[in-house]
């Protein structure tokens, strides 16, 4: 059912010539590109701290899960299962290792339904931040690289990671160092992980030239990222909550200051300190590095910089 579903989409794409293609694959790329996390980056640095560190606890933690579930579960993308399934333009290349479930609504509700319960008063955000998660889901289906339950259920997945998030942010605000307690969950639960993930066996199909179908190496990269971001936001978030406690942009001169400045430290990160981890360290440990540096350095690290340069220039 599920497979033909994608070929009834596959169907209407070729009938229509594709005029559908890359509007669908920008909005299936919307949520990951580094435009993402720099929006995410303005609204904590500018905007409301604790929504921008509840979107990057919320793709921590959802990506990870997400991660574990696809690596538990092992599902072959919709083209391996059926020949018939031809994904639409470019959106192979992104679309790597496992199906189910699907990281990029993960991602998408992450971002844009954390958004809409931080808004919920305003009936339109919650109406358009749901329309754009769900968009994102279509578009997966409509480019044929996820079936319906692998958006289905990574939409739940993210769901459910951001109703325990908000729960367990709430207890942590409810009693001094009580984010400690959930600093030390989240890393023993992190390196548990990180263990099942690298010792587990992984399935080893290949194509009649020799090629194998899914890389198990490469899915263990991808849950190194998850942990990653996971361990970035997680310690990034409790070191600014005890030791730096900055505060919102007082006005647009400093905001813009702010990110302009941001944007250029991250592009550094990104650009230099992340393929040097990655060299140094290889793909796995790397990659987990470099993320919670970057991850962090959002959090914390730059918080703390921009908050010793205003305070000597005495910014009011």
């Amino acid at each position: 059912m599920d497979i033909e579903y994608l070929l009834l989409l596959q169907n209407f794409r070729n009938a229509t010539g594709g005029v559908l293609d890359t509007f669908m694959e920008v909005v299936s790329e919307l949520v990951i590109g580094p435009l993402s996390i720099v929006a995410i980056a303005i609204i904590y640095w500018c905007v409301n701290k604790k929504v921008g560190a509840q979107i990057m606890l919320n793709i921590g933690s959802g990506k990870t899960v997400s991660q574990l579930v696809k690596n538990v579960c092992c599902v072959y993308r919709p083209w391996i299962r059926d020949p018939r399934v031809i994904p639409a333009g470019d959106s192979m290349r992104t679309a790597t290792g496992y199906s189910f479930p699907s990281g990029h609504t993960q991602l998408a509700t992450a971002e844009f339904m954390t958004v809409a319960v931080w808004q919920k008063k305003r009936k339109w955000v919650v109406v358009l931040c749901t329309a754009i998660t769900f968009l994102v889901m279509f578009s997966r289906n409509y480019l044929g690289v996820h079936t319906p339950q692998d958006v289905i259920v990574g939409f739940l997945l993210c769901c459910l990671s951001i109703y325990v998030n908000e729960k367990l942010v709430r207890w942590a605000d409810g009693s001094k160092d009580r984010d400690l307690i959930f600093l030390i969950s989240g890393i023993l639960l992190c390196a548990a992980f990180l263990a099942f993930i690298t010792l587990k066996s992984y399935p080893l199909d290949y194509k009649e030239s020799g090629e194998i179908l899914v890389d198990p190496y490469a899915m263990m990269t991808d849950c190194y990222v998850a942990a990653g971001l996971f361990m970035g936001a997680l310690t990034g978030w409790v070191t600014e909550r005890h030791l730096i406690q900055f505060e919102k942009a007082k006005n647009t001169k400093m905001a813009v200051i702010r990110v302009l400045v941001g944007i250029v430290t991250l592009l550094v990160i990104y650009k230099l300190v992340s393929p040097a981890m990655i060299a140094v360290c290889g793909a796995h440990f790397g990659e987990f590095i470099s993320y919670t540096i970057l991850v962090f350095w959002i959090m914390a690290g730059y918080p703390f910089l921009f908050k010793l340069v205003e305070k000597g220039r005495g910014v009011k």
